[in-house]
């Protein structure tokens, strides 16, 4: 696998969770959870240290079975002082198996009853895919956030963005595996620090001890745990500047935001922000949510893999993991009639364009040895089977991959919304065409062009190509492309069980009808019209559309086009999506050649306005 090796779950001799690659014992024989309460919970002074904040964040280096979590979620959840929201940011290269988690709790000589053992249960049933990058698991309707990064310590630890308010040096013994406890480990840590965050750790190592003071924090040696005479607390308390930037703050203004476009980005990140307990105010210039390019009927929700497995397919993996997961989460929360045609869970098949590029692609599948459960190779004839129908080529078999109603799980989201727990209002206002966008005092003001307005201090812009229009933004690398699907009606394409992509892609009928496509359409030179392109166009598309049938399927039907659907996709240049605080261009000089980081979409210099 790449970068990742998961470990199976083993005991010692004498029945201690055990792991043989470093020749070490997971936790302390006094017992795990002891080790838990005593050194990573008291030598970070919790849970005195967050009562009454809005927001903690720890993180951990080795979250091996889970006892530091789970130790932190049952004090969190009897503190009455608790933080409203606490994160909790784990980093591990050798996670358990899924199978193997809630097992963790018990010795093979039968212990007494684990009295983690609910939460290890809540833990194990969302245990994400083993695959690497970040996963994020929530619990408690989203109060307590676990954060799991998968992958090398080395690798992941330079590139987190967040600020940290304590932390769980939990990796195995440093003479045992040392790569967890280099330099640069604690560098980058220190980097994430917040002004007077705590570390605690069960090792006394010299080299911990430098590791630590040289980059800023104040070390002291306190009592061990159980028959370990010592342990290492530490406050982050430097005597000179050692950053340029200070970690982020969690934000403590009014928890208001307006946010404009009611596709999947808005819907998405007004349940977001609801969850958090945000009052958010929707704004749709359309009747209906949904009313552009996110109104797609059906859509094949899988990952996207390559050779180096570049930012792209580790964006799309995370997208993929993270979306599933909101899905399933939307079933629990929704009723049945609100959930009723959202999604299908059928798999999906990435069907390589010719015989030479499946055997690359089964080459490339064996060298990155992903869990089964993620991604394998299937000949032309083992797809076959699962489809239905038989593919041309062999190609990826994405078992989690799916089928989703996109306009349906736009509404599950507004509906989700509206019962998301805690204080605050949700208020969608269709019809309210925005025109123009206005700095107000700390905040923003929206108006409609109609002496309507809203006001909020926190803005959120999910509304396409629309984003240059009222930001003036006349250099964007964005561009607008046509498409069109074809709306099927076929008795040979019933039996097609799961959906396939590759040369277009075809979806099956599991949530309405099947259907093909999609076009690509160049950008008008006149003004966009919403509904999506030129209707009168529709024969060309279903005939391009339908010739995908012959490159996705050894033997196409000929099915009969029952409808269309028409958008526009808004495409950066790149293909990766624009996301964060936009830069004010106007006030912000423009960059010479030695400035540093700018704006990819205006080239001005990076001054956080929204």
């Amino acid at each position: 696998m790449i970068g990742l090796e998961p470990q199976a779950l083993e005991f010692d001799s004498s029945g201690v969770l055990y792991c043989p690659r470093y020749g070490d014992a997971y936790a302390s024989r006094d017992g795990a959870l002891g080790q838990a309460r005593h050194v990573f919970l008291a030598g970070n002074a919790l849970p005195r240290r967050w009562a009454g904040r809005s927001q903690f964040v720890i993180v951990e280096t080795g979250f091996g079975l889970g006892n530091n979590f789970l130790a932190t979620w049952q004090a969190w959840r009897d503190d009455p002082q608790r933080p409203q929201r606490l994160h909790f940011v784990s980093l591990e290269k050798h996670p358990l198996l899924g199978r193997d988690l809630q097992a963790a709790g018990q010795s093979p000589a039968g212990s007494p009853s684990d009295p983690l053992a609910d939460l290890r249960s809540q833990l194990a049933s969302r245990w994400p895919v083993l695959v690497p990058g970040l996963h994020r698991v929530e619990f408690e309707d989203g109060r307590l956030a676990l954060t799991l990064a998968l992958g090398d310590v080395l690798e992941l630890v330079t590139q987190l963005q967040l600020g940290a308010d304590a932390f769980y040096l939990d990796g195995f013994a440093p003479d045992r595996n040392p790569r967890m406890w280099e330099p640069r480990v604690f560098r980058a840590l220190a980097r994430l620090a917040r002004p007077d965050a705590t570390a605690a750790t069960y090792t006394c190592a010299r080299a911990v001890r430098e590791a630590l003071a040289g980059n800023g924090f104040d070390v002291q040696l306190q009592p061990g745990f159980g028959s370990k005479r010592q342990m290492l607390t530490a406050r982050f308390a430097p005597r000179w500047r050692m950053r340029r930037q200070e970690p982020p703050q969690p934000y403590d203004g009014e928890r208001h935001a307006i946010v404009v476009g009611a596709g999947l980005a808005g819907c998405c990140s007004a349940y977001a922000l609801r969850r958090r307990g945000w009052r958010v105010t929707l704004l749709e210039r359309a009747s209906q949510v949904a009313s552009g390019a996110s109104g797609l009927p059906a859509g094949l929700l899988h990952p996207l893999l390559s050779a180096d497995d570049n930012r792209a397919s580790r964006l799309s993996r995370a997208g993929y993991l993270f979306s599933l997961a909101l899905l399933q989460q939307l079933e629990q929360q929704l009723p049945l009639a609100a959930r009723t045609g959202l999604w299908a869970q059928c798999g999906v098949f990435e069907q390589a364009g010719s015989a030479p590029q499946a055997r690359a692609a089964g080459e490339q599948l064996a060298r990155q040895a992903w869990p089964a459960e993620f991604a394998v190779f299937l000949e032309a004839s083992q797809a076959a089977a699962l489809l239905g129908l038989a593919p041309r080529h062999g190609g990826t078999w994405f078992a989690r991959g799916a089928v989703v109603a996109s306009a349906q799980w736009c509404r599950a989201l507004l509906d989700a919304s509206c019962l998301a727990a805690g204080p605050g209002a949700f208020a969608p206002a269709f019809g309210f065409a925005v025109e123009e966008v206005q700095r107000s005092g700390n905040g923003w003001r929206v108006h409609d062009g109609q002496g309507q307005s809203h006001e909020a201090p926190v803005l959120v812009l999910a509304s396409a190509g629309d984003l240059v229009r009222l930001l003036g933004l006349r250099h964007a690398p964005l561009q607008h492309v046509g498409g069109r699907i074809s709306l099927l009606q076929s008795p040979a394409l019933a039996q097609l069980r799961a959906g396939i992509s590759g040369e277009g892609y075809l979806i099956p009928p599991l949530l309405g009808a099947a259907a093909v496509g999609a076009t690509y359409e160049q950008e008008p030179s006149g003004p966009i019209d919403p509904a999506g392109p030129a209707a009168a166009d529709n024969i060309g598309a279903h005939h391009a559309n339908l010739a995908r049938l012959g490159q996705l399927l050894a033997q196409a039907p000929a099915p009969q086009v029952a409808g269309v659907f028409r958008g526009w996709r808004c495409v950066s240049q790149d293909r990766l999506p624009l996301c964060g605080a936009l830069p004010d261009a106007q006030s912000s000089p423009r960059p010479s050649a030695t400035v540093g980081p700018t704006c990819r979409i205006c080239r001005a210099p990076l001054a956080c306005i929204a």
